[in-house]
């Protein structure tokens, strides 16, 4: 672990995770046209594309609170 990691991990802030652009997984789900709208405005509403958006609401926010 580095002097950098360590520092984040005390302040409570993870390293965001690489992902290597040819290996990485895409899932794609089907939505409306409102639905993609209001991704897209909560995405920037958290300044935050719409794929890193939807990864930190899984991950984030779901997983955590469901093993909770």
């Amino acid at each position: 672990m580095t002097f950098r990691e360590i520092v984040l991990k005390l302040l409570g802030r993870e390293p965001q995770k690489q992902y290597d652009s040819l290996r990485d997984q895409r899932l794609y789900i089907r939505v409306t046209q409102d639905e993609k709208e209001l991704i897209e405005k909560l995405a920037r509403c958290q300044c935050l594309d719409t794929s890193n958006f939807i990864r930190w609401l899984v991950f984030g926010k779901y997983v955590d609170d469901f093993v909770k």
